[in-house]
Formats: structure tokens, C-alpha cells, sequence
């Protein structure tokens, strides 16, 4: 099974990779292989099966005149360009799960073509499923949670997997209301029609109708990558979601 961890940035993707993998390899005595896609990362909590810096680091291009966006891009495009190679190498590799974490930028994986031809090439002999971060800081509105509950629908739309939605950081007080929210979304439309925002209200209305409309079995549950809970949480959802064939978020 090969699990692709994305989110924002800062959301803690790659904490988040090594504490399941570990609690994968603890509990489940799974034999557990990390994937580095992430060109940009200085530093990881995990040793690597395989990594995208073998082929290109933003450091090498910002050292060759590039800017900190355009290095970040051009390294997307020399992972591209290489892809088939990059597959090859994932696919070869032995393992229950293999854990994948993306780069800190979303927009790198989500919105280039090189993530959903990455998750189409792997997934041809594999299941694939998302997980996608929610981080409770950008989370903290009625309308800010409304976007974040959007980006799993995309993640979803973008790479045509089944895609798991998790709080990541739950030891913090944003994440209290975030789960009255989510416990209940006539409560949040309440809370938004008390906010005088004209248009922006309506469109987040419109917005919640369609994450109830696409999102039949939607959940999303608690974690924490530096105190590892919620991670048996995640790893039911992870397969309700596979035998839901897609229908669960």
C-alpha cells in the first residue's frame, strides 16, 4: 500500500510520515519504507528508501542563480522530466507500506502535473490513498475551516484517489473548535450566518453543501505527530476509506 502524506505548509507532513510508520512498524510488525519527494527539505526524522534529492535539492539551484519560487519550480520540472526513473526506483521497493512525503509546498505536488502523474504511475499495481493535513492554526474561522475542509475535496479531484482527512497537532486549543464544527456542520452554518460577510458567506454555504454532497461517510480524525495519538484512528480510516472504493473522503 503506498500512503502520500499531504498538506500545507507547516502542517507537519513529515512528522506525521515517521510517527505512523513507526507506529505501522510497532503494532502491525509491518515492514515500513520511506519515500522523500520533498527536493527542499534540509533535514528528515526518517531513513530514506528512496529520495528525490538523489536527482535535485532547491539548495543546488538557489546556488545556481534561482530564486527561492523558481528553484522550488525548476526542481519540479527536473522530477518530472525524471519520473519514470523516480517511479521505477518506489515501485522496486519491498515493503507492507510505503510512506510518502511530499513537498512542503502543496501546490509543488497538488496543482503541477508531476504529483498526479507520480500517484497514477505508482498506483497502476498498488492502492494508493492520500492523507491529507489539516493544520487547526489555519483552521481557527467558520470560513477558514470551510477552505480547509475544500482542499482534501481537491486533493481528491486532483490526483483520483481515495483521499483521508486527519487534524494534525490536536494538543492545541484551536482544535477544540474545530471538532464542534465537525461534529456538527448545521452548528457551523449557524456560526457563519452570524458573520455579516455578504457574498463570502454565501459562498461558504454553497461550499459545505457540496463537501456534504461528495463527502458521504466524511470524517476526519485527531492526531498528533509528536505524541502519536489518533494513529490507530488513522490507520481505520485509511481502510474504511479503501472499502469504501473512493466514497470516503
Amino acid at each position: 500500500m503506498n500512503l502520500i502524506f499531504i498538506g500545507t505548509a507547516g502542517c507537519g507532513k513529515t512528522s506525521l510520515t515517521y510517527t505512523f510508520g513507526e507506529w505501522l512498524r510497532e503494532e502491525l510488525d509491518a515492514r515500513v519504507s520511506y519515500i522523500n519527494l520533498d527536493p527542499g527539505v534540509h533535514q528528515l526524522q526518517y531513513i530514506t528508501s528512496y529520495d528525490v534529492r538523489e536527482i535535485v535539492t532547491v539548495d543546488e539551484l538557489l546556488q545556481k542563480g534561482f530564486g527561492p519560487n523558481g528553484a522550488m519550480i525548476r526542481a519540479a520540472e527536473i522530477i518530472e522530466e525524471r519520473l519514470s526513473e523516480i517511479v521505477w526506483k518506489v515501485n522496486s521497493i519491498q515493503s507492507d507500506f510505503k510512506l510518502i512525503d511530499t513537498p512542503g509546498q502543496m501546490e509543488l505536488f497538488l496543482f503541477r502535473s508531476m504529483g498526479p502523474r507520480f500517484v497514477e504511475e505508482i498506483g497502476r499495481n498498488s492502492t494508493t490513498v492520500a492523507i491529507y493535513i489539516m493544520d487547526p492554526v489555519l483552521s481557527s474561522s467558520p470560513i477558514d475551516l470551510v477552505v480547509s475542509l475544500m482542499l482534501p475535496l481537491i486533493t481528491r479531484f486532483r490526483l483520483k484517489i481515495p483521499v483521508v482527512s486527519v487534524v494534525n497537532k490536536s494538543d492545541l486549543r484551536e482544535v477544540e473548535q474545530m471538532e464542534k464544527y465537525l461534529m456538527d456542520t448545521d452548528f457551523l452554518r449557524k456560526d457563519l450566518a452570524t458573520k455579516d460577510l455578504g457574498i463570502i458567506v454565501d459562498l461558504s454555504m454553497r461550499c459545505i453543501e457540496i463537501i456534504d454532497e461528495f463527502s458521504k461517510n466524511f470524517r476526519v480524525v485527531k492526531v498528533s505527530a509528536k505524541t502519536g495519538e489518533g494513529m490507530s484512528d488513522l490507520y481505520t480510516l485509511i481502510h474504511e476509506a479503501i472499502c469504501e472504493c473512493g466514497d470516503l473522503m
